[in-house]
């Protein structure tokens, strides 16, 4: 792989489109009485989810890497979030912010930035996993989209499944409370992906999942995200994901 860096003349770069504080929808409380409901349930839940702030703690583990970071979370439905890491005595090392389609990740210790596509494998590369940006802000927010064919299969296990020729995803839901515990992916009968929901909380009635692990057994890979000091559903500034860039910051473009 090779790395070409030019120098980017760009004096502000707001990620943001107005200044005032994102207000909250009120979102009705969702049930569901027969576990044959409970796609619909799930969905519904992630709606209520209008926005998150927390202390996030990600650990990395690949056969090249193992490291942790702390990182400032906040997420605003539908798709925006944005992560803000710091060093040693409040220094900020580095800013990203994932937007629907696309991303920009902003080192300023290194006075760099990368922007493209949430769905580029290629930009997966310098987390050093496969997984796509896209499923890691997935993950950051505790969420598994499920897809549109996913049918019960055991009521008394609480398992249910979506296939389509040899992929194949199953489920596995909490009965009593409508929350899920993990999700598979299959390829070729190999598992390639599983993701699971730990640590469950209550904040104004929607559970979410402290602990998010992603683990990619093949490629012998895990992400987890740990949240701390968590708070649902309160109106956020946009101001708090700005995204200021100088006019010396270089942008880093990533090439096969």
């Amino acid at each position: 792989m090779k790395y070409w860096i030019y120098g980017f003349f760009l004096f502000c770069l707001p990620i943001f489109w107005d200044c005032a504080s994102h207000p909250i929808q009120r979102t009705s409380e969702v049930k569901f009485t027969t576990l044959a409901q409970w796609p619909s349930f799930y969905r519904q839940i992630h709606l209520r989810l209008q926005s998150l702030k927390s202390e996030a703690r990600i650990s990395l583990e690949s056969p090249s890497l193992a490291t942790t970071i702390t990182v400032a979370l906040v997420f605003t439905a539908p798709d925006t979030l944005f992560m803000q890491a710091e060093g040693f005595l409040g220094m900020d090392l580095g800013k990203i912010f994932i937007g629907k389609d696309r991303f920009i990740l902003y080192n300023q210790f290194n006075n760099q930035f990368l922007a493209g596509s949430v769905d580029d494998p290629l930009y997966s590369t310098f987390l050093e996993t496969s997984l796509t940006l896209r499923q890691l802000k997935n993950a950051f927010i505790g969420f598994a989209p499920l897809p549109e064919d996913i049918i019960l299969i055991d009521e008394e296990q609480g398992l249910f499944r979506s296939q389509v020729d040899q992929q194949e995803s199953r489920y596995k839901v909490n009965k009593q409370d409508g929350t899920l515990e993990w999700m598979e992916y299959y390829q070729d009968g190999k598992m390639i992906l599983k993701q699971e929901f730990k640590n469950y909380s209550s904040y104004k009635g929607l559970f979410f999942p402290r602990l998010t692990r992603i683990i990619l057994p093949q490629r012998k890979e895990m992400v987890a995200i740990l949240h701390k000091n968590i708070k649902i559903n309160e109106a956020i500034d946009s101001n708090s994901y700005f995204i200021e860039i100088g006019p010396k910051t270089r942008q880093l473009i990533i090439a096969n």
